[in-house]
């Protein structure tokens, strides 16, 4: 996102009513989405679906999910051909898993100098389960966003741009410019991998992670948001964001999706 403090500023006044109104009507909200399960599942990373088979998905789509502000209007989305979503999740040994396939009709070049301008894949991760404030101030500076400290993190952003050799962005560091992506530190600290491919209609991102933060272990709750972006060439026009709860999701965490590490599929209760 675009984290300027005037910018916040001018979000929080428009979305106090655009938004808590779409919210309202949409009946939508952090108890709709309900717990969830990421099952405890050996995934290869290389944007295959086929080793997700009997996870559920979860849909973003139709307005309802769409985030208005910075210049995003509803007259710049014109349908879920343009930008829709669906993602799944799990885990394995010290890792997250997430599979992301996304529906958008003119997948653009990353050349805005921005990763939440271009089209890109957002991943917001409570991962102490807090809610809250995602970053604390220790110094009493009045803008968060003027330096990067790790101490001061309570959950993380993370932008991942569908590019040839995808690109990888942990948090404001750098401001989250295309010019210096953080993949060998998601490489090697994060021990991460991540792999995209383009589709008929969009492309997939299927990715893993550690938390250097936090350990990852069954029975243990954490905080998900995900959200896409949406570049048609222009610099970003749309994003869709899952459960679509926060007016400010970058910020406080407070309406994240509550996520429980369960054991593996087959030892799960079927749903009705």
């Amino acid at each position: 996102m675009n984290h300027s403090s005037s910018s916040i500023i001018v979000r929080s006044a428009v979305l106090a009513g655009v938004f808590s109104n779409v919210l309202a009507t949409a009946g939508l909200g952090s108890e709709t989405a309900g717990p969830l399960q990421f099952p405890n599942q050996a995934i290869q990373v290389d944007a295959d679906p086929s080793d997700w088979k009997g996870i559920q998905p979860h849909v973003a789509s139709g307005e309802n999910h769409l985030w208005f502000g910075q210049g995003m209007t509803r007259e710049k989305w014109t349908g879920n051909r343009d930008l829709s979503y669906q993602w799944r999740g799990a885990w394995h040994g010290s890792r997250l898993f997430f599979l992301i396939e996304v529906t958008d009709d003119n997948v653009a070049e990353a050349l805005q100098p921005s990763s939440y301008l271009c089209d890109c894949v957002e991943i917001y991760i409570d991962y102490g389960n807090r809610g809250g404030k995602r970053v604390t101030v220790l110094d009493g500076r009045k803008d968060w966003l003027e330096k990067y400290d790790s101490k001061e993190i309570m959950g993380y952003e993370m932008h991942f741009l569908p590019t040839k050799e995808p690109l990888v962005f942990l948090d404001h560091r750098g401001k989250y410019a295309t010019s210096s992506p953080h993949n060998v530190e998601f490489d090697g600290k994060w021990q991460g991998e991540v792999k995209t491919r383009r589709t008929k209609t969009g492309y997939i991102t299927e990715l893993a992670f550690a938390i250097p933060a936090s350990s990852i272990e069954l029975g243990k709750t954490i905080g998900v948001e995900i959200g896409v972006c949406d570049d048609d060439g222009k610099s970003r026009e749309s994003i869709m964001m899952w459960p679509a709860t926060m007016a400010e999701f970058w910020i406080d965490m407070g309406g994240y999706a509550k996520v429980r590490l369960a054991g593996p599929r087959s030892a799960e209760p079927e749903s009705e």
